[in-house]
């Protein structure tokens, strides 16, 4: 009879330690699930912050009367500024297939911008005006992959 005495406590204490760790472990997950979506969404802030502080240079640029020599050089130091390159390589690190692809294209448009205004484009030419639409388009489309990798409505007009 002792021994089943002896069992239930040493079943009872298994229950116990068990149900604690599996707490623990569920507890662990949910805690690092928080943090690693912190992370993202201040990296997607921090690199659509990057991507605005660009088309914002290359604007003032394409607005400025640069002499031709110094243009290039200019533009391309503007655009280099922001770290949207730096922080483009850490997205492909800790973000979504979906994510890096909307980052990288919206990336591209601003790079061809930059090389319109390297080529002499200013803010009225046509194709520059255009380059300002597709960047636009671009960032849309970003910002709604990001919304949604967060758990955020799909737009802010959406609640």
């Amino acid at each position: 009879m002792e021994w089943i005495s002896l069992a239930s406590t040493a079943l009872g204490a298994a229950i116990g330690v068990g149900s604690t760790l599996l707490a623990d472990r569920v507890r662990w997950r949910r805690e690092r699930a928080g943090q690693n979506l912190d992370v993202r969404r201040q990296m997607y802030a921090d690199y659509t912050a990057a991507l605005s502080r660009i088309r914002t240079a290359l604007n003032e640029c394409a607005q400025a009367d640069i002499p031709a020599g110094e243009r290039s050089l200019r533009v391309r130091e503007l655009f280099l500024a922001p770290g949207a390159y730096e922080i483009r390589h850490q997205l492909a690190i800790v973000a979504p297939p979906e994510i890096v692809e909307a980052a990288r294209s919206a990336f591209i448009v601003l790079r061809d911008t930059r090389d319109l205004l390297v080529n002499g484009s200013s803010l009225n030419d046509t194709a520059y005006m255009e380059m300002e639409e597709r960047f636009d388009a671009a960032v849309a489309e970003l910002r709604t992959v990001m919304r949604l990798d967060l758990g955020a409505a799909k737009s802010i007009t959406d609640r």
